[in-house]
Parts: C-alpha cells; structure tokens; sequence
C-alpha cells in the first residue's frame, strides 16, 4: 500500500519514509523549494544577482590591477633583477656584478625567463652649455633594453640610442637644461678606478615617462659607450630579467638562484615584489578591501536566505509533525532542508555565472571607461584610460562556494528547530 506524505513522499511498508533514496530525496527536495515560487524566485535572484557582482567585480579588478602591475614593472624594474649584494642598500659606482655576460647568459637560460637585459647606473653632472644637473646615468643595450622596458615607447621627440654617441634624457631634464634634439650633452663622473670619466653625446631623443622623479632625473646612453667612459669592462650593476607570468614570479625565483650559484655568494635576486614594495602593499590593501566587500555582500545574502527559510519552517510545521510522527528522524526533515538550501544555491548561482560571465564577456570587448579625470591621469601614465576585465577563474570557484556556504548556515539555523519540535503539538499548532 502507498501512502503520500504532505512533503510528496512517498512511502511503502517496505520503504520506511527515512530511508528513501538519495535520488528521491533530491527530486523532493527540488519540488518542495517551488512550493513558494515567489519566495524561491527572490532568494534565488539575490544570489545571482551577488554571484554576478562578485564575479564582475573581481575580474575587473584583477585585471586592473594585472594591467598595473604589469605596466610598473614594465618601465624600469623588471621583473626579477639580479644585483651585487651591497647594491641595493648602497648604489655605488663599485659594487657590481663581475662577468655581466655571462651571468646574463645563464639567467637567459633558466625556465620561464622569457627576456633578460644588462644595465649599468651611476650618478654623474650633465651638462648643456652653462647648465649643469645631477642625473642618474643609466647604461642600456637598446635591443635588450626594447625586450625589458617600456621606456623606448615613450619618446615624445627623436629616437631610441642608434649610435654609440646617442644620449636620450627625460622630459623634465631637457627643459631644465635648455636643451633640445640635437644638442651636445657633456656628461663628468668618477671611474671604477677614482679617475675622472666624461661623455660627449648628442640628444638623440626626449622621453616623457610621466614620473617626474625618472623625467627630471634620467639619461641613457649605450651601455658599451658607459663601460668604457668609466673603466668598468664587463661589469653591470643588474642583470634585468622578464618571466612569463609575473604574479607566479616566486616559482621562478628558486631557479634563478640555483642558476646564480657558481657566480659566488656576493650576488642577490630580487623580485618585482621586493624592489616595488609599495606596489605590492597596495595590491594587498586591495585584496583586503575586496575580501570585506565580498564578506559584506555574503552576510546579506545570508540574512536573505535565513528569513526565507524561517519563513518555510513555520509554515511546514503541520507537516514536519506528521512527518516525525510517522517515523521520519529529526535530521532527516533537516537534511531534506539542507538540500533545499543547496538546490537554491545551485540554482542562483547558475543563473548569476551565466549573468556574470556574458557582461564580463561584454565589457572584455568594449572596456569600461574611467571618466575623463582618472583617464587622463592614466593616459599621463601611457596606461589605457579603460579597464578590460577578464574572467577570473579562481573568483568563478570561489563565489559560488561563498553563496553555498551562506545558504546551508542560513538553512541550518531555523532548521534546527525541528529538533525540539514534538509531533502532537506540531500538529496541534498548524490546525
């Protein structure tokens, strides 16, 4: 004899109610979530609709901030930089790395290393006819250096170093020393050996960084023509290195240190996260920033989803009692809520990833804008004036996870009650 149950359960002598199959139990549990359209549809839109901000958030942030990340590194740091280990703590003339090429060769060789450049810095006077300036006098290989940094797109006047006698200096410092293309640029320092080092150059090009620290401060030159003014041979002060995925530049870095071990113990690797700290404090106050906006959105949906079910447990109280009074166990009318709870997860979140992932899709082609004064800031910087989000896979796992989580917690709290719930006066209570 069958027996159908006010929860659509169907019942036999030789299927005792608590002992259902799974697959039952789950189509119930799908069934029973539609009892109340009106309530499902708006909890199931709340979720979504967090899903999708989650997701569209996230991306757009991520690739915010990849863009920026990749675009500061990109002018001068580098990705990875291999230093003599006094360097960083004492810039000096003297604290170098010995035999620069072939150091260089064995950082071109490690896994995932895709450019490496050599660079030789001091601080020198410059000069334009009665103008003089400190500079930081910067030694590049144009072809390698085009490999590593940004720096040779940015010229707003002239060329990249063509020729051994080119000299290309920042925005800022040509106009405080008068000069323009073309003009003699006479450059005094100190050799490695205490002598008396001089360039005579010409201003082949003018780059505008839109760093007034690096336009005021910088001039490059041929890294051949510095190493012969100022008697350092086949010396550098860093060997610059790009990766193939700068957020994953830690996995390389144990493999540049074991390619850096027969050079001696005096030279260090430093990543892009060492070099730029404040970058990367900003890129953790972000992550913060997110993780409470997230949290605050999941606490709303939570509060959504507990009213919901609240609501589910006072009005099936009749039926949980018929339910406990015909054998069914206490945790298992909480399981079948608990199911509930997920179907509704499943169901929102499905919903706000097909949402999420089409308008992420979208505004991947077309961008969002910035507005005209965080534009302009950026395009100073020769950033895009527009974010391209992409989608972000981890946000993908991540957010769904988040919701299910907030719905069975939310599920479970009023759920609990059934616990304490006596069959007769559950009964008696509803009639």
């Amino acid at each position: 004899m069958r027996e159908l149950t006010a929860a659509g359960i169907v019942a036999t002598p030789s299927m005792p109610l608590g002992r259902a199959g799974p697959f039952l139990i789950a189509a119930i549990s799908w069934r029973n979530l539609w009892r109340n359209r009106l309530r499902t549809g708006l909890s199931a839109g709340g979720i979504a609709f967090a899903v999708m901000l989650i997701l569209a958030a996230r991306s757009a942030q991520v690739s915010g901030m990849a863009t920026m990340l990749d675009n500061a590194t990109r002018m001068v740091t580098g990705h990875v930089q291999i230093q003599n280990s006094a360097y960083r703590d004492d810039p000096a003339l003297r604290n170098v790395i010995s035999d620069a090429t072939a150091v260089a060769h064995a950082l071109a060789q490690v896994p995932d290393v895709t450019a490496v450049a050599q660079r030789a810095v001091t601080f020198a006077l410059v000069s334009v006819g009665d103008r003089s300036y400190g500079a930081q006098v910067m030694g590049v290989d144009p072809d390698r250096e085009r490999e590593i940094s940004s720096l040779p797109d940015m010229l707003i006047e002239g060329h990249y170093l063509e020729q051994p006698t080119d000299a290309v200096v920042g925005s800022l410092m040509a106009r405080n020393l008068g000069a323009k293309l073309g003009d003699e640029v006479v450059i005094l320092g100190s050799m490695l050996d205490g002598g008396v080092a001089a360039m005579s150059l010409r201003i082949a090009g003018i780059v505008d960084t839109g760093t007034e620290d690096l336009d005021r401060a910088l001039i490059q030159v041929q890294l051949g023509a510095l190493q012969d003014a100022f008697g350092l041979g086949d010396r550098v002060h860093m060997v610059i290195a790009r990766v193939d995925d700068f957020t994953q530049v830690g996995s390389v870095v144990p493999g540049i240190e074991s390619a850096m071990a027969p050079f001696g113990s005096n030279l260090t690797t430093l990543s892009w996260q060492r070099l730029l700290p404040e970058l990367t404090q900003s890129v953790e106050l972000k992550a913060v920033s997110s993780a409470v906006m997230f949290g605050l959105i999941v606490l709303l949906v939570t509060f959504s989803v507990f009213n919901s079910f609240m609501m589910t447990v006072f009005e099936r109280t009749r039926e949980f009692g018929m339910l406990l009074a015909i054998g069914m166990r206490p945790n298992g009318i909480i399981g079948v809520l608990q199911l509930e709870a997920v179907w509704l997860a499943a169901f929102g979140a499905s919903i706000g990833i097909a949402v999420g992932g089409a308008l992420i899709a979208l505004l991947g082609h077309v961008g969002i804008p910035l507005g005209e004064m965080a534009g302009g800031m950026l395009r100073r910087y020769h950033l895009s004036d527009r974010i391209y989000p992409e989608l972000d896979v981890g946000t993908l796992i991540l957010a769904p996870l988040l919701m299910l989580c907030a719905t069975q917690l939310a599920a479970l709290i009023p759920a609990l009650r059934i616990r304490t719930l006596a069959p007769v006066d559950a009964l008696r209570a509803a009639a």
